[in-house]
């Protein structure tokens, strides 16, 4: 199956490698997908003006904003929870384009496999939780010595969070280049495995069918 199939959720390489979604779980998951992103956006909204709060130059480190969620619990936030929040919040809209783009071109073209209904449910979960990684990775690194709420910039890392999970694929694959870099091993490492596992090779390792 080709890269760009799989990035999508389908692909010219699936046709006849299973059967389509049925029109009633094709409903449901387009369903979840509007009300998913219809949730996400609700969140952000609410939260938004309790992050520009807290991000004030004048404010100080340790203080909270209280924060309720459709009436339904009250936090209090301060100003790295809020935008930690936020970048789940972003990474999850980027993650939604990702998945309704291809749930749309598959509906739209009947090609949408069963098999790739976990590829859709998992989307977002991915996108998040690739989101949260990279913002650890620049809180720690570009934004180590800054100091006070007012050094956080919620715009940046929100659109960060957004291209995460919009570009999970991109994103992963510059993490890697930045970890081969970063953690290169002197000598063959994994070369000297007789049985690693290739990249791709989803039976490597697996053992041998019969012959008929």
């Amino acid at each position: 199956m080709s890269e760009s199939s799989t990035e999508r959720g389908g692909g010219v390489g699936d046709a006849g490698e299973g059967r389509c979604l049925s029109t009633g779980a094709t409903a449901a998951l387009g369903i979840l997908l509007l009300a998913d992103v219809a949730v996400l956006c609700a969140l952000l909204l609410s939260l938004w003006p309790v992050v520009l709060e807290l991000v004030l130059p004048d404010r100080a480190v340790d203080a909270t904003v209280r924060w309720s969620p459709f009436g339904l619990a009250h936090w209090s936030l301060t100003a790295d929870t809020a935008v930690l929040l936020v970048v789940i919040l972003c990474s999850g809209l980027g993650s939604f384009v990702h998945a309704a783009t291809s749930f749309a071109t598959y509906v739209g073209n009947r090609r949408l496999y069963a098999s790739w209904l976990w590829w859709y449910l998992l989307r977002a979960g991915i996108g998040v939780a690739l989101a949260v990684l990279v913002y650890f990775l620049l809180r720690g690194g570009l934004f180590a010595g800054t100091t006070g709420a007012g050094a956080t910039n919620p715009y940046g890392f929100a659109g960060i969070a957004g291209l995460c999970g919009l570009f999970s694929k991109q994103a992963t694959d510059k993490l890697r280049e930045v970890c081969d870099t970063i953690l290169s091993t002197q000598g063959d490492g994994d070369r000297s495995r007789l049985d690693k596992v290739d990249a791709g090779d989803a039976g490597a390792g697996a053992p041998a069918q019969e012959a008929s």
